[in-house]
Formats: structure tokens, sequence, C-alpha cells
């Protein structure tokens, strides 16, 4: 992340390091990287941690880190005064720094393609022909869902996070449902209010890269069937 945020101009990283106090390495880290800073910490309850077994994506990381964060701007930020854009990241992602300037502009909610998501090459926003409206959301595990997106596929307007006080995350909502209810508590109602970026959700500028082979079972099943999957540029 570090050499990724050094390349960004007008941008403070705010850290929250999943332990129980700051560690020297990632102090050390955050000293060397020259990016404006907080460095935040507070633990994943055990009751919480992955179980030997579990796949990676049978609970939601990041629950109480991302709350954290969020307190931080509440309490440090003042709603008329200080504006910026929230965008969570994270170290399993790669990222084309194109996405940082876009989001920028952002009014509510912005969103875009995110790649290796959902068990699909790409999952995320479908645009209109002249790419100024979304149209429809390509997205196969819960479909249904108010904002059928990935946790990297989204920023906010800082108004919205100071306006809306108890927007956050929990442990207790159902799987998939973070990014949705968290959309719901900033007082969006579904996906038809979002904003493509991306030239118009056609371009991949963020991708999950885990040091494993991408999961695409989802993928694998509906292109045994011939289903297409929506047009987007520069797929390998």
């Amino acid at each position: 992340m570090c050499n990724t945020l050094r390349n960004l101009k007008d941008i403070l990283w705010i850290l929250v390091e999943d332990s129980t106090e700051p560690s020297w390495v990632v102090s050390n880290i955050l000293d060397d990287c020259g990016v404006p800073f907080v460095h935040l910490n507070i633990p994943t309850p055990q009751s919480e941690k992955p179980k030997v077994n579990e796949p990676f994506w049978f609970r939601p990381k990041g629950i109480l880190q991302r709350n954290l964060g969020l307190q931080w701007l509440r309490q440090n930020l003042i709603l008329g005064r200080n504006k910026g854009v929230l965008y969570i990241a994270d170290d399993d992602n790669s990222y084309n720094l194109r996405i940082f300037e876009e989001m920028r502009g952002t009014n509510k909610v912005s969103t875009w393609p995110v790649g290796f998501a959902g068990e699909l090459p790409w999952e995320g926003c479908v645009t209109s022909k002249n790419r100024t409206h979304i149209i429809s959301m390509w997205s196969v595990y819960k479909p249904e869902r108010p904002f059928p997106i990935d946790m990297a596929g989204f920023a906010v307007n800082i108004d919205l996070i100071l306006q809306h006080k108890n927007a956050g995350f929990d442990y207790k909502r159902l799987r998939g449902m973070q990014e949705s209810q968290f959309l719901l508590d900033l007082g969006l109602k579904n996906w038809r209010e979002l904003e493509p970026l991306a030239d118009g959700c056609r371009k991949i500028l963020v991708w999950h890269t885990r040091t494993a082979e991408p999961l695409l079972t989802l993928w694998n099943k509906l292109e045994s069937q011939g289903v297409i999957a929506p047009p987007i540029d520069d797929w390998p």
C-alpha cells in the first residue's frame, strides 16, 4: 500500500492495525513511507478470527478496524469545513493509480468494476451505451442485494460519513451484506444511485490479488452453461 499511496497527492492514510497495541514494524513502515498517516489499532475478538480449515471468505474481516477508522473521521472532521472522499483499501488488492484520481470527484458514492471478485473474472457496474449511468450490476453471488458490489469497488464522499453517524459494519450481518447495509445506512436506496467511474465501468482499475489462484468457481459454472459476461475493455 505504501508504494501505491506515495505516488498520490492530498491523501491521508488511516491505517488500523489488528492488534492490541501499535507494532513497531507497522510504525516504522509508516514513518518511512512519506505519506501523511494516522496509525490506529484494535484487535479482532478471538471469537471472530478465522478458524482452521475455514475458507478465507467465511468470516467478515476488518469490522472493528473499519469502524474505528470511521470513528476517527467523525471525531476529527467537521461537516461543511473538511472535504474529501473515503475509500476503504486493503492490502490484498492491486490498484491502478487512476482510480484514486477519479474518485476525488465523487458527489455521494462512486463505483467501478473489481477484478477477480465474487468468484468471477470481474464484478461490478454495467453502464448504458453512452456510459453515463448504470443500467445493471454484473454479479452472481446474491445479485438481489441492494448493492451487489465488493468493498474495493466504491468510494464515499466524506459528507455522508459525517451526516450518518451510525453507519458502519457489524459481525452479525448476513454474509455478503456488509457493503449493502453500510450504503443503506448512508442514505442510499440501491445501486441505481451510484456514480460510474473507470470509463463508464469499462475499465478494471482494482484487482483482488491474493498469493493464490483466483477463486472463479461461479464463473467456471456459468461459462460451461454458455453465459457471456458483459463487455469490459482490455480484458486479457
